[in-house]
């Protein structure tokens, strides 16, 4: 069974754009490293990540998120057990998503959240949608 949770936060003024730009390599890296599939959007000071994977992996590292102090004003919005991959498993890598990366995974999520999630496609939708509009 996977597990899948997805927030919004904003990020600590005092990041740098050239921080920002190590904390995003370092996220794509680390995270497929440990097996998380998922996404993390940036833009205008906040964060939108989902996080997908075995569930203690998923839940440690939102536990981790939540203690970071580059986050602040966490709102998780998704947290369940879902049946199957929301990701593609051609495309099984960790997504960072800002203005110099590729927006065609979120797409693909978006399209299974629709088909496999309704409950919980507006919501997710509405809040990629709108991260992609500043990014």
């Amino acid at each position: 069974m996977r597990y899948i949770i997805s927030y919004v936060s904003t990020i600590n003024p005092n990041i740098s754009g050239s921080n920002m730009t190590e904390l995003m390599d370092y996220i794509r890296f680390h995270n497929n490293a440990i097996g998380l599939m998922g996404i993390l959007i940036y833009a205008e000071g906040n964060f939108f990540q989902i996080l997908e994977g075995e569930e203690q992996i998923v839940k440690m590292m939102f536990e981790k998120i939540r203690k970071d102090y580059r986050h602040h004003n966490i709102i998780k919005m998704l947290d369940k057990e879902i049946m199957g991959s929301s990701f593609s498993k051609s495309h099984s890598s960790f997504t960072v998503i800002s203005d110099h990366y590729n927006q065609n995974e979120l797409q693909q999520f978006l399209k299974k959240e629709k088909a496999n999630n309704p409950e919980h496609y507006k919501s997710i939708s509405y809040l990629a949608q709108r991260f992609m509009k500043f990014s």
